[in-house]
């Protein structure tokens, strides 16, 4: 097994949704687990407020790495992937970095970065289709997770488009439109009291706990960084985390669950949400949290506040998005929403040749 990083690594910076990644091969992907966890933190640049020395951007939502490789490379690298899935068959490993400590966390995904897949898979040919091809639909397994997710998006020329016209509230600009679908089996869904809240439980993509923004204090029309500088509201939204965590099984984890504080458009038409991130608020909304949102909304979570609906609206600190939930009976099969991704830089990063940490 080899301990040691390699000098030089092929990576991509890619934004998807409203977060930024390192993207990198799953060949390159360490078996070692220290080593893995230590690349990633060279990749980014932490734990440094700034990232001054790596990719990363100082903040969670731009200290991330997603590996991206066939059922083949994955198996190779010693991840669990069903037998069933042929070898070909696209796979991603999802890893977010902490900006503040040498601490990387594999037990979640991202969905914003999951709509970058499609961007990276055809540029590094992990995928292809005939020039004619106008649109797509790629199969994907997340490995942390092991949820089958599926992307659509438009080609141009069999490649995945450099523009388009879809705009993206907290996204310069405009970029090909992305519609990620995340496919159910079994919905881990209840609410119960944690904390002495009322607290919805759900786990779509990743697991969040869901409060009333009245039941907790907090008026959620105030910006993310109003909210960060109440130190006791962080606090105690990291306390009802860590207990969610325990409840629903994830402990020792920075990262998930996520918390998030939701209330009623004054229209009725929809939400307003704010939610945590690596232990303050996001300065969006987290993809995995949109859908959980949308999910509990359609399974009809008394803290929505909202009657059932399969589309639902939510507003949060740069905009606003829909997400779309299906049900088949009483069972949740999917949840989706749009998101665009655009490819920033292909090349070759130089990674530090110190020891690494212990």
């Amino acid at each position: 097994m080899n301990s040691t990083l390699p000098s030089r690594l092929p990576v991509a910076i890619i934004r998807g949704g409203t977060s930024r990644a390192v993207f990198c091969r799953l060949r390159d992907l360490p078996e070692d687990p220290h080593m893995r966890d230590e690349l990633c933190l060279r990749l980014i640049g932490s734990p440094d407020p700034v990232a001054i020395d790596g990719l990363g951007g100082g903040v969670s939502s731009n200290s991330k790495v997603m590996f991206v490789g066939t059922a083949a490379e994955a198996r190779e690298r010693g991840l669990r992937i069903p037998a069933e899935l042929p070898a070909e068959h696209l796979i991603s490993f999802f890893a977010q970095v902490s900006p503040a400590e040498p601490r990387v966390d594999w037990r979640g995904q991202c969905g914003n970065i999951s709509a970058a897949i499609s961007a990276y898979a055809l540029a590094e040919g992990l995928c292809s289709f005939p020039d004619t091809a106008t649109e797509a639909t790629l199969p994907v397994y997340n490995a942390n997770t092991g949820m089958p997710l599926e992307l659509h998006h438009p080609l141009d020329g069999g490649r995945f488009p450099t523009s388009g016209d879809f705009v993206l509230d907290g996204v310069p600009g405009s970029a090909a439109r992305v519609d990620l679908r995340f496919l159910l089996d079994d919905v881990p869904f209840r609410t119960t009291e944690i904390e002495g809240l009322m607290t919805t439980l759900i786990d779509v993509a990743n697991p969040v706990a869901i409060v009333r923004a009245a039941d907790i204090g907090v008026d959620v029309r105030l910006s993310p960084a109003e909210l960060n500088a109440d130190s006791a509201l962080l606090e105690r939204l990291e306390a009802l985390r860590q207990a969610a965590g325990r409840d629903m099984g994830v402990e020792n984890s920075a990262v998930i669950p996520r918390v998030a504080i939701v209330e009623p458009l004054e229209d009725g038409a929809g939400l307003r949400a704010r939610m945590t991130s690596v232990g303050i608020i996001h300065h969006a909304l987290p993809g995995t949290g949109l859908l959980a949102l949308g999910a509990a909304r359609t399974l009809g979570a008394p803290v929505i506040d909202l009657p059932p609906a399969e589309e639902t609206r939510i507003e949060h600190p740069k905009g606003e998005a829909t997400v779309s939930a299906h049900l088949e009976g009483e069972r949740l099969r999917w949840v989706a929403l749009a998101r665009s991704a655009r490819i920033i830089l292909r090349g070759e990063v130089e990674l530090r040749g110190d020891a690494p940490r212990d």
